[in-house]
């Protein structure tokens, strides 16, 4: 019994596999010229925004793009609560570490290190950086090793203080065979919003939002799986709570925002601020009144930058049309 189990985690996990990068494959399709950030202008959005293209990290101010990193494997960036530095994804081929970096993209200090010294799946990877509310502390996806098998890649949060000195905190569990715990949202108080993902009776995989007071504690479902639900994001007040939702569709999402009670750990209704499209990595305005979000203006299209408003009538606004933005990185947005 156990070895059918198995076999039909496999499955469900290469069906996952396959549904994941067929819908990834229609979206990144070339059916129009792509630009680099730098050729282009843009609908000016108040503060600052960093995003990803083509492995290299662009801020946008004012409604023109700068590259402030070359195109060597950047990827998801996050920045300091001061907005004076950011922490941001370096990947290889076979691992990838997370680097310092001042608010001009230059290289400060490199935080893990990752490549081992023998062979490739000894080599760990690093993702989804983000600073607690209080900037003293770094949580972050990490790869821990499973002695019985190096193949074995669930994805757990970490936690490490800005100190060097300081070791990591292993804060989740991840389900195996699921590929992980993922998108960490810290919260002013300590606990810790994510995306965790489950694999139920009939093989089907389901993500939830999910919330642990504490490192190590089994935590609570936000959502109900049947909802799909991942990619958490908070306002700065953590009042509202934005979230990616499937419903059981590998081509289509919606993006809903709800009312987030921190002392009762409770979601209001989930109001649909968007749907039919791709969404990807949504990402609050400092103010809380807008959401940036990644998608494609067409079927088969390259990820374009969007906002919409966060409450009230939902205001769409393709903020651009010829680029090719990475929808693994959720735009940095700072006040200035």
């Amino acid at each position: 019994m156990r070895w059918l189990v198995g076999v039909g985690l496999v499955i469900a996990m290469l069906a996952f596999g396959i549904g994941v990068y067929h819908a990834a494959g229609m979206l990144r399709g070339d059916h129009a010229a792509v630009h680099r950030p730098t050729e282009v202008t843009a609908a000016p959005l108040p503060g600052t925004l960093y995003v990803i293209q083509a492995g290299a990290i662009y801020r946008f101010q004012h409604g023109n793009f700068t590259q402030i990193t070359p195109e060597d494997g950047w990827m998801q960036p996050t920045a300091s609560p001061d907005g004076k530095q950011l922490v941001a994804v370096k990947r290889s081929t076979n691992f990838s570490d997370l680097y310092l970096l001042s608010a001009a993209g230059k290289q400060v200090a490199q935080l893990s290190h990752n490549s081992a010294p023998g062979p490739a799946e000894q080599n760990h990877w690093t993702f989804y950086p983000r600073f607690s509310p209080d900037g003293q502390t770094l949580f972050y996806d990490f790869d821990p090793k499973d002695l019985y098998g190096s193949y074995k890649l669930d994805l757990a949060i970490f936690a490490s203080r800005m100190d060097p000195n300081t070791r990591a905190v292993d804060w989740t569990q991840p389900n195996d065979y699921t590929g992980g715990d993922v998108n960490p949202t810290p919260l002013k108080s300590g606990g810790l919003i994510y995306t965790k993902y489950s694999i139920d009776d009939s093989f089907q995989v389901h993500s939830q939002i999910w919330y642990q007071k504490r490192a190590g504690t089994d935590g609570q479902a936000l959502t109900p799986p049947e909802l799909g639900c991942e990619q958490p994001t908070l306002s700065a007040d953590e009042k509202l709570l934005a979230m990616v939702c499937t419903r059981g569709s590998n081509v289509a999402a919606e993006l809903d925002v709800a009312t987030f009670d921190s002392a009762t750990l409770t979601l209001g209704s989930p109001a649909t601020l968007v749907s039919n499209q791709l969404i990807a990595s949504p990402a609050f305005s400092p103010d809380g009144k807008m959401i940036a979000y990644l998608a494609p203006s067409s079927v088969g299209g390259q990820f374009q930058l969007w906002t919409v408003d966060s409450s009230g009538p939902a205001s769409v606004r393709d903020i651009t049309t010829d680029l090719g933005l990475d929808p693994t990185s959720a735009p940095a947005w700072m006040g200035a």
